[in-house]
């Protein structure tokens, strides 16, 4: 008895397999089918793409997999009538910055603090901008600071006790657009006095003439000024920071200029100020 059920379970389970192997076989390849639709679609081949879907649902008629298959095939539609050829997502377009000034040079005086503004222009607007002075020395007498909507840059220049100018640049930058502001804060005046007029003798001798000058400015003889013009009669020493010695020479009985005299002049500059002694030998 018992051999008997052994031998009617085997045949039964045979059975079973023998009609369930033809629908799994068909689930697997309409499985495929549509994995291979997934493959083609991604590489922009959206006809064959449709083409594997609908051999999908041919296999496998079901109500979950003609859904599936179907909402692929609409996707591939569109994207042909888009004109894409991939179904990546569209890549993202940076917008390009910019960044405008209402001025790139600034001129301060010397003798006050003053607060200058400058105007500062961004698109895509935004107030993420930053401003850095050069050389880094500069920060002793040049100042920075954004105001409080971020839409002007403030600058200010301290007080300066000197005759020559002094330079920076303020760099202004907003991602990767960047923009320079040249900054010159002039010196104060230079004042340069001597006596304009000097006298010598016919018989010769000489005279000493005071230099007043402030000017920062040092030359090569390390003095604040320098001689550009002297007679060609006369001899014209330094004799220390501040002081000239004038000598001149007889003049000749049988020299023309024993009458008429002579006269030249001694030009002295420091920066751009010059001034003229003349000398006379009468």
């Amino acid at each position: 008895m018992k051999k008997i059920m052994k031998r009617i379970t085997s045949r039964l389970l045979m059975i079973g397999l023998f009609f369930l192997l033809p629908c799994i076989s068909l689930a697997q390849s309409a499985s495929d089918s549509y994995n291979e639709g997934i493959a083609l679609m991604n590489k922009g081949d959206y006809n064959g793409a449709i083409a594997k879907f609908k051999a999908s649902m041919v296999i496998n008629k079901s109500a979950a997999n003609k859904k599936r298959c179907n909402a692929q095939i609409a996707k591939c539609n569109k994207l042909m009538k888009s004109g894409r050829t991939s179904t990546e997502a569209p890549k993202t377009v940076t917008k390009s910055l910019s960044l405008d000034l209402s001025a790139h040079n600034l001129d301060f005086k010397h003798s006050e603090e003053t607060l200058k503004l400058i105007s500062v222009k961004t698109t895509p607007e935004s107030n993420d901008w930053t401003a850095a002075l050069d050389p880094e020395s500069s920060k002793e007498w040049c100042r920075l600071a954004k105001s409080m909507d971020g839409k002007d840059l403030q600058v200010t220049c301290l007080p300066f006790n000197k005759t020559i100018d002094r330079f920076t640049k303020i760099h202004v930058t907003y991602g990767g657009a960047r923009q320079i502001i040249n900054v010159v804060q002039k010196g104060k005046e230079v004042t340069l006095e001597v006596n304009p007029f000097v006298t010598i003798k016919r018989k010769g001798g000489k005279e000493v003439v005071v230099i007043n000058c402030n000017s920062d400015t040092v030359y090569a003889d390390k003095r604040n000024w320098q001689m550009i013009k002297t007679p060609d009669w006369c001899q014209v020493t330094p004799d220390s920071d501040n002081r000239i010695v004038i000598e001149a020479e007889r003049i000749a009985k049988e020299a023309p200029e024993f009458k008429t005299g002579r006269t030249g002049d001694i030009v002295i500059r420091s920066q751009d100020k010059e001034v003229i002694i003349r000398v006379d030998q009468k």
